[in-house]
């Protein structure tokens, strides 16, 4: 009877067992279905298909997003001057140990002149980025420039101090650029420009909107 009892036990353990483990297995492979977008991010995520080098590719795709979530305005048409670039750090900075404190920054002719787009982006930093954050830093950078928008102190928003937060998934990019762009997120603000803007007043400056990889000290708390 004992030994009865013994074996009906343990094949009663083995059942449980087996069961809880393939709960657990079902859990871990759950995936997060991806919120909708109009436009898809598939070609600039995937390492196969996007261009390390190539960062238009970034203005096309949130061009056509803008358009297809709002419909309108065309940055396309409206922008007839469009310059976007990397930033090299020289051999005797590299051999020196110095380094670009920023990831990114828009400048006043760009961000003050609604006909131009202005973007310098460090390649270091920008090769050192998982492939969402790049998408998050140039959505970021556009919002400088195009939107003129001012920095967020919320890490939830693409527009937060530091370019990027620190861990983001697809599905955050999807809500925080659809804030974005219909410019619905709390604590809105605009960079200030000249009423009277025209080129020769964007000679007289040399302003930069500077994007540094860590927010500044007075937001550390998040």
């Amino acid at each position: 009877m004992k030994r009865f009892f013994y074996i009906f036990y343990s094949l009663l353990f083995i059942i449980v067992f087996s069961c809880s483990k393939k709960n657990i297995l079902e859990e871990e492979i759950v995936v997060e279905p991806t919120l909708f977008s109009c436009v898809s991010y598939d070609t600039l995520l995937d390492p196969l298909t996007t261009k390390d080098d190539d960062l238009m590719q970034y203005w096309d795709i949130f061009v056509a997003d803008v358009l297809c979530t709002k419909g309108a305005p065309d940055y396309g048409q409206q922008n007839t001057v469009v310059n976007i670039f990397f930033e090299y750090e020289s051999d005797a900075a590299i051999a020196a140990g110095v380094t670009q404190s920023h990831i990114a920054y828009s400048s006043f002719d760009g961000y003050c002149n609604s006909a131009k787009v202005n973007v310098g982006v460090d390649w270091r930093s920008w090769t050192e980025m998982s492939l969402l954050k790049r998408l998050w830093v140039m959505y970021h950078e556009f919002g400088h420039d195009v939107y003129r928008y001012e920095h967020s102190p919320d890490p939830a928003d693409i527009m937060y101090y530091s370019s990027t937060p620190g861990f983001i998934k697809i599905n955050d990019f999807i809500e925080a650029k659809d804030r974005f762009i219909k410019r619905d997120f709390p604590g809105i603000s605009y960079i200030s420009c000249p009423s009277d803007f025209s080129d020769d007043i964007s000679n007289e400056y040399e302003d930069y909107h500077i994007c540094s990889l860590h927010p500044p000290d007075f937001l550390d708390e998040y």
